[in-house]
């Protein structure tokens, strides 16, 4: 999914804000990933390394991705509507599928 990049002081970051991107140091090293989850330990280390803003994801762009993630599956279920449950390939390959458009790959 695509995620937008706001990027908020440290200071207004609280536990519970999910990351829309990777956070990298001034090494181009990956400090947290996206879609880590802040937690109080995670935002006192930021501190320590003296990070001052972090990219994080907007309200609006979760319920977005949501959306997308539900017409995405809404879709494969219509193609795949014939599915027989006991044909284990077709099954494999649609779980495959979902991940595939859902950025889980």
């Amino acid at each position: 999914m695509a995620r937008h990049n706001h990027q908020i002081s440290l200071v207004e970051a609280s536990p519970g804000m999910t990351l829309s991107d990777d956070l990298l140091d001034e090494h181009g090293q990956v400090l947290l990933p996206a879609g880590a989850v802040l937690t109080e330990a995670s935002i006192a280390g930021l501190r320590r390394r003296e990070i001052d803003t972090v990219p994080i994801l907007g309200e609006e762009e979760e319920g977005q991705d949501a959306a997308i993630a539900e017409q995405h599956i809404q879709r494969l279920d219509r193609l795949f509507r014939k599915h027989n449950d006991d044909d284990l390939a077709t099954e494999i390959l649609r779980q495959f599928v979902i991940k595939f458009r859902l950025g889980q790959t």
